[in-house]
């Protein structure tokens, strides 16, 4: 993204943004223990949960203006385990 670029964040988009990083928080053990299950805001989160969850977590953070190439090119290079998990690398750009 160019520093020169203007972006329209909505305040839902920014409020997602705030679930999702009370989310992430709570189901951050995953990232160790990936054969847990975490119970959490009303759901039963499992390791694809998370992974599903990071990638959005980042798209949002992007609209806001903020470099997001470093979990790009950790994304990329674990491509094997998230496409295991049902997850398309080719949805991060």
């Amino acid at each position: 993204m160019s520093p020169h670029t203007t972006l329209t964040v909505t305040e839902q988009q920014t409020n997602e943004l705030r679930y999702l990083h009370k989310v992430m928080q709570a189901i951050q053990i995953l990232g160790e223990q990936p054969d847990l299950n975490v119970v959490a805001y009303g759901k039963i989160w499992r390791y694809g949960d998370l992974l599903h969850t990071a990638v959005r977590y980042v798209e949002l953070p992007e609209l806001h203006g903020f470099n997001a190439s470093p979990f790009k090119e950790w994304f990329k290079r674990d491509r094997a385990l998230f496409e295991h998990y049902g997850i398309e690398v080719l949805k991060i750009s």
